[in-house]
């Protein structure tokens, strides 16, 4: 298994450079905090994760979970390596809790070590070099989220090196196997309840910041809603047969039949509290009628003109239903042949407080077929809607504003899949977040795609970020 080991020298590289920088004691002592040295060591970190490959599958979060054991030992946080032989072979969850006074429940902070495969060929760079090039650190996991976990860990230990008076106990969670199965988190939350009975709030990866055409932020988005996947695979039984000779009995035309009575469905439209707000929030940045359209977007719904409008953003569109998308479809492997089975896949998201049972029954009434059959696939996660009158809440308001007077906070609808609600079904208060300013065609371009980086500017920033939202929620 030695292949799987963090290499020696890249840990030693990343011990050294935190030596280096400040010393625990000296910055306690002294009660003040050097920012850019701070800033460069984060970037040190962030670099060395990156060169650590824990692709998806098959994951080798183990070395992930090494990596930032051995930076959380030197700072003496208490940490755990979890889950080693439930989650599978080399893989691990990561729990490290810093100390406050107990007197406030804690806050957890939370990202995944794992992330999404690479065509190395397609990058401009070697995509686990963590090369800083062009004032760029890059590497697959800057944005999707190893950039986030840096920035958490770095205000963590910048709590703890600053002296700053904890009222809260600060948690820090490195799940493994968000990108495909969440099985990380969930074997962590059922296994681990007892680490989390304490934790009141939680933050991790779900809403992005939106930049005007400058570079300045026009809102900050603090994810407080998600979509539940309810993904469904479809299959129509037939008797199979030479291609020559058509019949009845073939399953593909009826699966098509459904799929195109499926496709032509619209669903209802529905606004949840958190999309109002986040359109009344969003309405200021318009001109008329617009700005008139989203600030009562449930009366702009009737109206055509404003409806194609808002519609036509698919994101927009993603928020107010629940969506079908056709994703897989499978008949013969060869063209003469008719098929026993055919079968296809849709993606299906549901608004946080649409009823899975209710929806599975449209579904088969939109048919109206018996033989076609559904099956659900992966696991449906619990609803997620997260109140917004929190501390935490307004310390990331208080934070922002420190950082661009002129944004907003508000509220924006996780369309995709998080691990959120997976800690939400604790009675945890979570919330999506990043501290980094990231323009959204880069962020489009490079979450999940070629070329993944994140600024060296950006890291500096989000690492002070977090640490003034932890400080304000104290």
């Amino acid at each position: 298994m030695t292949r799987f080991r963090v290499p020696a020298a890249l840990v030693v590289s990343v011990v050294v450079g935190l030596a280096g920088s400040l010393s625990p004691a000296r910055a306690s002592a002294q009660q003040t905090i050097d920012w850019p040295a701070y800033a460069r060591e984060a970037q040190t970190v962030l670099s060395s994760y990156l060169q650590v490959n824990t692709t998806n599958p098959p994951g080798n979060e183990m070395l992930g979970a090494r990596f930032l054991k051995t930076i959380l030992d030197r700072e003496g946080i208490e940490t755990q390596l979890l889950d080693t032989t439930e989650i599978g072979p080399n893989r691990a969850n990561l729990y490290a809790r810093l100390r406050g006074n107990g007197s406030k429940k804690a806050i957890a902070l939370v990202h995944h070590i794992d992330v999404v495969p690479v065509t190395p060929a397609s990058w401009s760079v070697d995509p686990f070099s963590g090369v800083v090039k062009d004032g760029y650190i890059w590497g697959r996991g800057a944005i999707d989220m190893k950039g986030n976990g840096v920035a958490q860990l770095m205000a963590m230990i910048a709590l703890k090196r600053s002296g700053v008076k904890l009222n809260r106990d600060i948690v820090f969670i490195a799940n493994a196997d968000e990108e495909l199965g969440s099985t990380g988190a969930i074997i962590f939350v059922n296994r681990h309840p007892d680490l989390l009975k304490d934790v009141e709030y939680l933050i991790t990866e779900g809403a992005d910041n939106v930049l005007d055409s400058t570079g300045k932020v026009v809102y900050f988005g603090v994810g407080v809603s998600e979509k539940r996947t309810f993904w469904q695979h479809l299959t129509v039984n037939g008797v199979p047969s030479h291609g020559s000779r058509p019949t009845r009995l073939n399953p593909v035309p009826r699966l098509v039949a459904a799929l195109y009575r499926i496709s032509q469905y619209e669903t209802p439209l529905h606004v949840t509290p958190a999309v109002d707000k986040f359109f009344r929030d969003i309405a200021r940045t318009y001109q008329q009628p617009q700005r008139g359209w989203l600030s009562n977007v449930r009366i702009a719904l009737e109206n055509p003109q404003a409806r194609d409008w808002i519609l036509s953003d698919v994101t927009w569109n993603a928020v107010l239903r629940n969506t079908i998308s056709m994703t897989g479809l499978t008949g013969s492997s060869k063209t003469n042949v008719i098929p026993a089975v055919a079968s296809a896949e849709i993606d299906v998201r549901l608004l946080p407080d649409q009823d899975t049972t209710e929806f599975l029954k449209t579904l088969r009434a939109v048919v109206n077929d018996t033989a076609v059959h559904f099956t659900h696939l992966a696991n449906t996660k619990a609803p997620l809607e997260s109140p917004i009158d929190t501390d935490l809440f307004r310390a990331i308001e208080r934070a922002a504003h420190d950082r661009e007077p002129s944004a907003f906070v508000t509220t924006p609808m996780e369309t995709a899949a998080t691990d959120r609600p997976t800690y939400r079904k604790m009675g945890i208060t979570t919330y999506g977040f990043s501290p980094f300013k990231i323009p959204r065609a880069e962020l489009q371009r490079g979450m999940h795609g070629n070329d993944e980086r994140l600024s060296v500017e950006n890291v500096g920033y989000g690492v002070r970020f977090m640490y003034d939202i932890l400080r304000y929620a104290q």
